[in-house]
């Protein structure tokens, strides 16, 4: 899966350097109030792929951090859940010896 990802996202970057070489000419840009300016087309397209890269790249850290802490979360319960098992086992063991030290004085 990692590997079509990677061909995937080669095959973008491939797209976009072509647009970029076939697209030499300038365009005036106007951001937020921000005076026009006249920019290349290749570099306003370069500047919008790594803007939504970043983005992506964000999104996709988020996702792996909750999943780790969920992960984490998910081993304390198992850990709590592991010793109050033993706890229980061990209080039965011992009701059990009781009852036999019971049934034996009886």
């Amino acid at each position: 899966m990692v590997i079509v990802g990677w061909i995937i996202a080669l095959a973008l970057g491939i797209g976009l350097a072509l647009f970029a070489v076939q697209n030499p000419g300038t365009v005036p840009i106007s951001f937020w109030g921000v005076p026009s300016q006249v920019l290349p087309v290749w570099s306003l397209v370069l500047a919008s792929a790594a803007v939504g890269a970043l983005m992506v790249g964000i999104i996709a850290l988020i996702g792996r951090l909750r999943l780790y802490l969920g992960g984490r979360h998910n081993r304390k319960v198992l850990t709590e859940h592991k010793r109050m098992i033993v706890e229980r086992d061990n209080r039965i063991h011992e009701l059990e010896q009781e009852i036999f030290r019971l049934r034996g004085a009886a």
